[in-house]
């Protein structure tokens, strides 16, 4: 909170985002209309997030102060962080879970919207490593390359140098020829033949010690080459399988293991494309926790994450494999269904609301049951996007939640 003397701090736009998600997240549509008016005349006159947070609090003063802390909470296990911010994060979790009140709630807006600022740094700095072991990896193609051309280069002069021997084995001969055909006498001619026999000799035994040192040569590079190319390949090895692993943690939840909302994003993009192109079935299903608040009060927030994961995996065991499930934030799952119609969509997520309720979750101390209402909706119009698919399965969930939960409802 501001004193006063202290300069006043405007509330930075990553403050503002963080707020924003904050009241997008409450669940209860009043609570959730009073806050919204509230945040947009806050912020319209540029006030310090502390004071924004007072004014949002305020709002919910007729209930525990304690959803402003859960739904904080909620925020920073939707954020996929790096290693480098958890602990950041954890010490975050901490604090918000033993708040009693919301005096600090504007401190913890901006402890939140650092780790979103120091988000992307961390990433351009795995960037940067990328990068650098791709540098690395090019010197050693380059050098790979130069080493084979000074090979390529060696077996050039052994070709040469073999081709100038025959050349000159060939003249040798021609000159006995021309000194048998000139000299008549035998002891003339046997001296002749010593000494151009001599010469043969001395020719091929330099070409024959030449030739053992290029093949050691050609022996020492091989080997050399050899190195190199395992060399290379262990550290292709080890750059695809980082990489693979950055991509697995960026596009994972970590407390579940589904997919997170970056996957979702990516995998609608694509499946739309291939609905406009082939105009089969896109359905979209969206599945939210009844009341996990109470899990959270009640039960603490260690329970709740229990709850999270056995109801991540009921779900995405009464899935095929085709079928493709995320987590969008919070307690809410969103499910794509690839090539299924309205009908089957609801057999579909009507089976996922059955697989749940009939579940008991072990928690330890405690045996509990949940339940899940479930909202879907499928693509009709060719001009239709992925946000008026997504209002409509979620104006689904919402007429299921009003219904009395543990339901299903089309969009």
């Amino acid at each position: 909170m501001s004193t006063p003397g202290m300069p006043v701090v405007i509330a930075t736009e990553h403050e503002r985002a963080v707020l924003a998600l904050f009241v997008a997240q409450l669940k209860l549509p009043e609570c959730r209309e009073r806050c919204q008016i509230e945040f947009n005349t806050a912020l319209a006159s540029d006030q310090p997030v502390e004071r924004v947070a007072r004014r949002l609090s305020t709002c919910l003063t007729d209930r525990p102060p304690s959803p402003a802390c859960a739904t904080l909470l909620q925020l920073i296990d939707s954020v996929n962080l790096p290693p480098a911010l958890l602990e950041e994060a954890a010490a975050l979790h901490e604090q918000l879970v033993a708040a009693e009140d919301t005096t600090a709630f504007g401190h913890h807006v901006r402890q939140l919207a650092g780790l979103i600022d120091a988000l992307p740094s961390q990433l351009q700095q795995e960037k940067d490593e990328i990068a650098q072991c791709l540098v690395t990896l090019g010197d050693r193609l380059h050098e790979l390359f130069h080493q084979i051309s000074q090979a390529a280069e060696l077996a050039a002069v052994a070709s040469s140098e073999t081709a100038a021997l025959d050349q000159s084995v060939a003249a040798e001969v021609h000159r006995l020829e021309a000194n048998i055909d000139e000299n008549q006498a035998l002891g003339e001619l046997g001296a002749h033949l010593h000494t151009r026999l001599e010469a043969i000799t001395d020719q091929v035994h330099r070409y024959r010690e030449q030739e053992q040192q290029r093949l050691a040569q050609l022996r020492h590079q091989n080997d050399t080459l050899h190195d190199r190319v395992a060399d290379l390949e262990n550290e292709v090895g080890r750059l695809r399988t980082g990489l693979s692993a950055q991509r697995q943690r960026i596009i994972t939840d970590a407390l579940t293991g589904l997919h997170n909302r970056f996957a979702y994003d990516e995998r609608l993009t694509q499946e739309l494309a291939r609905w406009q192109r082939y105009q089969t079935p896109l359905s979209l299903l969206i599945c939210d926790i009844d009341h996990f608040k109470k899990v959270n009060d009640t039960l603490g927030h260690h329970a709740g994450d229990e709850v999270l994961k056995s109801v991540a995996d009921l779900l995405a065991s009464a899935l095929r494999k085709v079928d493709f499930i995320a987590r969008y934030g919070g307690e809410e799952f969103v499910v794509l269904l690839s090539g299924v119609a309205p009908d089957r969509a609801a057999m579909v997520a009507e089976k996922l609301r059955q697989q749940v309720a009939g579940a008991v979750i072990d928690l330890g101390s405690t045996a509990l049951n949940v339940t899940v209402s479930c909202g879907y909706a499928t693509l009709e119009k060719t001009e239709e996007s992925s946000s008026t698919l997504f209002e409509r399965a979620d104006q689904a969930l919402y007429q299921a939640k009003r219904g009395g939960r543990n339901l299903v409802c089309i969009g």
